[in-house]
């Protein structure tokens, strides 16, 4: 009896050893592909953000993204046509970048995720909005 006791100690303390040391990932909170069917990779926690998010509008930073935080849009100064812009939405809840020129580009981004659009290939001045908050309007300038 005691052996069987020790046989079934040392089981579960190998079992609590090795489910200390495993990866925390846990596969039905975290999706392995974006809606582009890309696999993503996660930052460890360890790792510092940049102190400005990417996307914030400075002096020549035209590559730069869309940012949304505080149910406010930041874009750069201008983009290129046809350039992929990234579209970080930093709030907790979910945002949208709709061209208010239907058709044109709309996306739809979770909060505290990232997605991409891809901006007209004409330059000229475009203003969008969210569809879930009226109030939060936008524009790109495509140059």
């Amino acid at each position: 009896m005691k052996r069987i006791l020790a046989v079934l100690a040392a089981l579960i303390l190998a079992v609590f050893a090795l489910t200390a040391c495993s990866d925390n990932n846990d596969s039905s909170d975290n999706d392995s592909a974006d809606h582009d069917g890309m696999a993503m990779t996660s930052m460890p926690t360890s790792m510092s953000m940049p102190s400005m998010p990417l996307g914030m509008s400075t002096p020549g930073a035209s590559s730069m993204g869309i940012v949304i935080s505080g149910f406010e849009y930041s874009t750069p100064e201008s983009v290129m046509p046809g350039q992929v812009l990234t579209i970080q939405n930093n709030d907790t809840v979910e945002h949208s970048v709709t061209s208010d020129t239907a058709g044109l580009f709309s996306e739809d981004i979770e909060a505290g995720e990232t997605e991409t659009i891809t901006v007209p290939n004409e330059p000229g001045t475009y203003t969008f909005h969210c569809t879930y908050h009226p109030s939060m309007r936008g524009t790109l300038t495509v140059k």
